[in-house]
This record gives C-alpha cells, structure tokens and sequence, in this order.
C-alpha cells in the first residue's frame, strides 16, 4: 500500500516533466504570443481611447473646445458651431443646450500622443503623407 500511494505521488510530476517541451522553439512561441498580447492590449486601449475623448476626430464643421465629464456617463461640452461657442449637456439618453458663452474659450491642446493616435484613426488623413 506504501508503495502504491508513493507512485501517485510521483506521477503528476513525471507527467508534468513529460509534456513540458523544452528549447529554442517554445521560447520563440512564449516570446511571439507576448507580443501579440501586448500589440492586442495597445489597439484595445486606442479604441477605448477614442470611444472616451470627445476630441478626437473633430471635423471643421463641429468642433468640442472642453469636455468636463460630470459622472460615469454624463459630461458637459462646450463646442463651436458658426464661430458660437454653446454650452451642451451630454447624457446617454439626451442632449441638452444649456447655454451660449458670451466670451469664447480657448481650445484646449491635446498631449502629442491623443493627436497622433486621433490622425492614425481618422480615415480621411490614412492616404496623405506624414507632416
């Protein structure tokens, strides 16, 4: 009996040696299936990123000067339509005019990474060359 439970001690780790691969090729693979996790977590961010920051994307017809968000789904945006800068509410169910500014804001400047990642998204700038 002695004998029989030392054997089944022993195999898990005989089998788990066993089909253990060893060399060159599964660190290849381990490395090759990081940065894939790696490259799939940046483009999973850059899109969250653009679902989250109103400014990127602007067009010359409508553009957001601020965003201050309120809560988890609500915000307040102040954009620019016909040289008038209005006061909106944004909520997920409506949106709402609150208010046109009388002295206009100065657009807020966004960090050199939300600009690139906004041109590499934008479909109308992938065909022209870099500046």
């Amino acid at each position: 009996m002695k004998h029989f439970l030392f054997a089944i001690s022993l195999y898990p780790s005989v089998a788990y040696t066993a089909v253990q691969p060893s060399g060159f090729s599964s660190e290849l693979v381990s490395v090759g299936l990081s940065l894939l996790m790696v490259l799939l977590l940046i483009i999973g961010l850059g899109f969250f990123l653009k679902k989250l920051n109103p400014n990127i994307g602007n067009n010359t017809d409508f553009k957001v000067i601020r965003s201050l968000p309120l809560g988890t789904r609500e915000r307040l945006l102040v954009i620019e339509i016909d040289d008038k800068q209005l006061l909106l509410g944004v909520t997920p169910q409506n949106i709402n005019y609150l208010y046109q500014l009388d002295k206009p804001l100065d657009e807020q400047s966004s960090p050199v990474f939300a600009k690139e990642l906004s041109r590499f998204f934008t479909p109308e700038n992938k065909n022209t060359p870099n500046d």
